[in-house]
């Protein structure tokens, strides 16, 4: 939450450090959909930050992470994103050259 906060008050460095922290929170005291979560919103700071291709990897991390926890329509969801904002990626990529057509509008994106 700070994490969001910090995004919503455009201290982007803190936000950044924030949702870092969160997620090797998380990942240190086995909160996993705690994880999934802060991977995922993690991504979608960065690509509103224009930082798309550091956001993929976040992204690849928290599709990784929800079906641990039995999330399997958001691992779905977030694959189509992922497959509608970077393209289809290979076993394993997890760097692209270009975000296709990122959404402008993430805000909206994220509520739904």
């Amino acid at each position: 939450l700070q994490a969001e906060q910090c995004f919503y008050l455009k201290e982007y460095e803190s936000a950044k450090r924030c949702y870092d922290d969160a997620i090797s929170f998380a990942k240190d005291y086995r909160f996993v959909h705690e994880e999934a979560l802060a991977c995922e919103l993690a991504g979608y700071f960065l690509i509103d930050r224009g930082e798309g291709n550091s956001s993929l990897p976040y992204f690849m991390r928290a599709q990784r992470k929800y079906p641990e926890w039995g999330a399997s329509a958001k691992e779905e969801s977030l694959k189509t994103f992922i497959e509608e904002q970077f393209g289809e990626l290979t076993e394993g990529e997890a760097v692209c050259e270009r975000p296709r057509g990122v959404t402008t509008d993430l805000r909206k994106r994220r509520a739904s």
